[in-house]
């Protein structure tokens, strides 16, 4: 397996981790107001964890409003 035949494999999965940090980022700031941490730390912990980050916000982090 060449290079190009890995990042035609992994190209998907880094942008849906893409799209999912940015989303979870905007939802953090738009709402101003989180679960268990301050936002700014909601914030560090999505860009530093790559796909588990925004998760764990999705699932522990987002407040109900």
């Amino acid at each position: 397996m060449n290079i190009l035949e890995l990042l035609k494999l992994i190209w998907p999965l880094v942008l849906i981790q893409l799209g999912l940090q940015i989303y979870a980022i905007y939802d953090v700031v738009k709402r101003k107001k989180t679960k268990n941490l301050s936002p700014l730390i909601w914030i560090i912990i999505i860009v530093l964890g790559e796909i588990i980050g925004p998760a764990a916000y999705f699932l522990l982090g987002r407040s109900e409003e």
